[in-house]
């Protein structure tokens, strides 16, 4: 005897929450697996170093290596504190110029992964800015004057001393005046300060208003070049390689994915809220053409040793560091990359 049609769907309903049953306990099963990574966030903004972290997020690349991102919301100024205390696991957006400082005053770290925008004279970026009418225009109209900046130890303002010394203007010939990011503009307007080193998202609101650009930061090369990467300490790297394997892993598949559709990173950090919509040209492209398809990132998140060098010639021509003390191989490592040929 067959059982009847009710009995027939009874059971089917049965069978099939069981089996849905077994498949959400599985789910569950492997995301209690993934281990947690923590990630030094500042949000809520990107800042042209987080691109990649969203990315291997959203597609699901930190899925696919085992790990899930912790992160963590701290403040700028606790960016290398958190890190070489532990309280932190891995720490984007350092530059390498500021992690060379780093790694000459103590802490022990690596940059793990290029995982930050390469600067491009092409697009927009962090850069040096006067009011439109300023009748600065060149390194030599800035002797005597007063350049405001967020903080005096980043790494922007080394940057801007290094244009400055191109026509021989030194750091004792301008005065570095520390401001809070949110009243740069008003003190600008105010006379309290001459130019502002701008970094995102200030430098795409200046652009946006027309105040007039000296130089930025990628004009130091002059070429495409590699701008920092993923710090992570010694002490993690020797107890949790497969932690830092995983997240490396994880951004290189980023970086190609990002660099097979740049301008659907920008849609990302536009529906993540990381980006506002009619800010994010002048973020990313200069003039705000919004035209995306000249940003990248290092090919498989790789570091390259030859732009690293570069940036510790930056370094030890400001005395950041002392000249000669260090070599570019120092600061890297690409062997927990699975791209890696070396």
């Amino acid at each position: 005897m067959f059982p009847s049609l009710s009995k027939r769907i009874a059971l089917r309903v049965g069978q099939t929450v069981a089996a849905a049953g077994l498949l959400l306990a599985a789910g569950a099963a492997q995301a209690a697996e993934l281990k947690p990574i923590k990630i030094f966030w500042p949000g809520p903004y990107w800042s042209g170093g987080y691109e990649l972290v969203e990315v291997a997020d959203a597609k699901g690349f930190f899925q696919k290596y085992g790990v899930t991102p912790d992160w963590a919301h701290l403040p700028w100024d606790q960016y290398t504190v958190a890190l070489d205390s532990g309280a932190i696991d891995f720490a984007p957006y350092a530059d390498y110029a500021y992690f060379i400082n780093v790694l000459d005053k103590g802490v022990k770290a690596k940059e793990v992964v290029s995982s930050t925008l390469t600067f491009d004279p092409r697009n927009a970026g962090d850069a040096l800015f006067v009011k439109a009418d300023s009748p600065i225009k060149t390194q030599a109209d800035l002797k005597g004057k007063r350049i405001g900046t967020t903080n005096p130890s980043f790494s922007g303002v080394w940057f801007t001393l290094d244009w400055l010394g191109k026509q021989g203007v030194t750091k004792d010939d301008v005065t570095i005046v520390p401001v809070p990011d949110a009243q740069l503009e008003q003190v600008l307007l105010q006379g309290g300060i001459d130019a502002i080193i701008a970094y995102t998202p200030l430098y795409a609101h200046l652009q946006k208003k027309g105040y007039r650009q000296l130089f930025q930061w990628s004009d130091l090369a002059g070429r495409p070049i590699e701008r920092g990467g993923t710090m992570a300490t010694d002490k993690f790297i020797a107890e949790h390689p497969d932690l830092v394997r995983a997240y490396v892993s994880a951004i290189a598949d980023a970086a190609d994915w990002a660099n097979a559709h740049p301008a659907e990173v920008v849609k990302l950090g536009i529906e993540r809220g990381r980006i506002e919509a009619d800010w994010a040209p002048f973020i990313y492209t200069k003039g705000g053409t919004g035209d995306y398809s000249t940003l990248s990132w290092a090919p498989h998140g790789l570091n390259k040793e030859e732009d690293i060098a570069f940036w510790l010639g930056v370094d030890e021509r400001r005395g950041v560091v002392p000249a000669g003390k260090h070599k570019a191989a120092e600061f890297f490592t690409n062997a927990f990359n699975p791209y890696n040929k070396d």
